[in-house]
């Protein structure tokens, strides 16, 4: 029985595989043959035109010049099959993608502490409430204090010394509650304490009633509307880091992504985590952004233009990195290249390829495979595609 079949799957296959005079083979498995129409018993693929050696050298015959040196030839029918397509070698302006995690806080030079400086009580809270927003000059308390009230009176008694209206002023009396007072003419029993800027309450220390010393705390006002982001960055990658440099925050729960830039580098490294802190700022008008919020933060280091292709046009081997030329007139080649950094889709090129040069974006996988059937490395120890030996070349173009 096992004899049957295989004579059988033998009687199939082997009119397509192995029939040396057919002129027509499989993309992906070039031992496979067959004719027009046919397809790839192991794939499926549709079959297209062998190229036979009196093929690869009609370049010479037909035009009358040489074939580019260390180039091989791809009939325009297998290139469509394989889905090559190609790109200039351009300039782009990118830098170094460094990711880092960080933490979304209050802006501490936002935040207003609100104290009394002369012992008494708190006689009225208009603010009496965590979380309570207040604009500036909105009431937040009235306070009874004997030694305000002695320094009313000697305002009051000697209005034209100057020194009298600030003594009010270090009791912490403001411009507001002095104007009431020159306005009444009279004491202010319950002294008026007003906010000197928007924000809203995060600390309260006090109760209505409740009796405070001199220089006691009665709450904390801090102003959401600018917030700060916190980020560790690994010492190895803050060196590319410098302040002005370009930031993009993810939030990672919404998906939204806010642009900023570094606002502050500390000086001293973290011993523990070996990382150094990064302060971003970011403006949060409508206070949709909340402190304690954990963030993705990605850093634009460097950018500058740079000569580059696309990542995924660049091939590594045991050599080093390559690429495919598209030379001519159907003609291919595999160029050595010295790379940079990968950032934004780009892959940096520093030597290797100038400006203006074609190379294969798409389909260079089955390129290289076909220059490997061609024996294109088999000069060069190598079974990874032709280098073509070129002159070393710097991103600029310049030859050396």
């Amino acid at each position: 029985m096992r004899i049957f079949v295989f004579l059988l799957l033998l009687f199939v296959f082997t009119p397509k595989a192995f029939a040396a005079e057919n002129a027509y083979i499989c993309p992906m498995h070039p031992h496979i043959s067959g004719n027009e129409g046919d397809t790839c018993p192991i794939c499926g693929m549709s079959l297209v035109p062998k190229m036979d050696k009196m093929q690869d050298g009609d370049s010479h015959e037909s035009h009358g010049g040489k074939a580019p040196e260390g180039a091989f030839k791809i009939d325009p029918s297998y290139v469509q099959a394989l889905g090559v397509k190609t790109a200039e070698v351009e300039h782009h302006t990118f830098g170094k993608n460094i990711r880092a995690y960080g933490k979304i806080a209050p802006s501490t030079r936002l935040e207003y502490a609100v104290d009394v400086r002369a012992k008494g009580w708190v006689v009225d809270l208009a603010v009496d409430a965590l979380g309570d927003a207040v604009k500036k000059g909105d009431l937040l308390f009235t306070y009874y204090s004997p030694d305000l009230m002695r320094a009313q009176s000697d305002y009051l008694l000697n209005s034209r010394i100057g020194n009298a209206e600030q003594q009010l002023r270090l009791y912490g009396m403001d411009e507001k509650a002095i104007k009431e007072l020159k306005k009444k003419g009279d004491f202010l029993e319950k002294t008026p304490f007003y906010a000197t800027a928007d924000g809203t309450v995060t600390e309260l220390s006090v109760r209505k009633g409740s009796h405070v010393n001199e220089g006691g705390n009665i709450m904390a006002l801090q102003d959401f509307s600018k917030l700060w982001v916190n980020v560790d960055v690994p010492l190895r990658e803050a060196q590319f880091l410098s302040v002005g440099t370009n930031a993009k925050v993810i939030i990672p729960e919404t998906g939204e992504d806010y642009e900023t830039i570094i606002d502050f580098i500390h000086p001293v490294t973290d011993p523990k985590t070996r990382t150094v802190a990064v302060r971003l700022i970011l403006d949060n008008p409508d206070g949709l952004l909340k402190p304690d919020t954990y963030v993705d933060v990605l850093f634009d280091a460097e950018p500058k233009s740079r000569l580059a292709v696309p990542a995924e046009a660049v091939l590594y081997s045991a050599m080093g990195a390559y690429v495919m030329e598209n030379v001519r007139d159907g003609y291919f080649r595999p160029v050595m290249v010295e790379t940079g950094i990968t950032s934004n889709g780009l892959t940096e090129i520093k030597a290797g390829l100038t400006h203006g040069q074609n190379i294969v974006t798409s389909g260079q996988f089955m390129l290289d495979a076909e220059s490997n059937l061609k024996g294109g490395m088999a000069a060069m120890g190598h079974d990874h595609g032709g280098m073509a030996e070129q002159p070393k070349q710097e991103a600029s173009g310049h030859v050396h």
